[in-house]
């Protein structure tokens, strides 16, 4: 696994003055994201708003609630790393810095860390799930549609609870 130091030879993550102007508005994107996420997330059970959308019926959004709720968690992330000084161009890299920054320095505590590790490997998945999706047959989409609604359901609790968490760093770093 690549560390810290690769990141920065490689010019991923960059010390950076004018940064840590920018931590609120990641929160803000964290935030717009959980609301995508919700809208996402409400529309595969609400028959009305599909039909005044004019959704089809196929049409499953939790591949896009997982997508949402990640990047709330990551734009959280950003927002961290931001407050101390530091941009990121990777997702690794930013997940290495949380940890280095704010877990190790018991700012941000291991479950909280956890939650955004995981939901970067289930969005891998769906991402997975998706490719994969195509190429399979319609009697297969059921059991991939069923996998991507339990994932999404999970990630959404976690992307409150980690966004909240970051939220509740920030304000004491001030």
């Amino acid at each position: 696994m690549k560390n810290l130091k690769f990141y920065f030879r490689e010019g991923q993550i960059a010390r950076d003055k004018t940064i840590p102007l920018l931590a609120k508005r990641y929160l803000e994107k964290a935030r717009n994201n959980l609301v995508t996420m919700s809208i996402l997330s409400n529309l595969n059970d609400n028959k009305k708003a599909r039909e005044i959308l004019n959704i089809p019926s196929y049409y499953d959004s939790n591949e896009w609630v997982v997508i949402c709720g990640y990047y709330a968690m990551y734009s959280s992330a950003l927002s961290l790393i931001a407050k101390i000084g530091y941009r990121s161009k990777n997702h690794t890299a930013t997940l290495l810095l949380v940890d280095e920054y704010f877990v190790k320095k018991k700012l941000l505590d291991e479950t909280s860390m956890l939650l955004i590790k995981n939901a970067f490997l289930q969005k891998e998945e769906i991402d997975k799930l998706f490719d994969a999706r195509h190429k399979r047959e319609i009697a297969q989409y059921s059991i991939t549609k069923q996998t991507t609604k339990l994932i999404a359901e999970k990630i959404k609790k976690d992307a409150y609870e980690f966004v909240n968490k970051c939220e509740e760093v920030l304000e004491n770093l001030e």
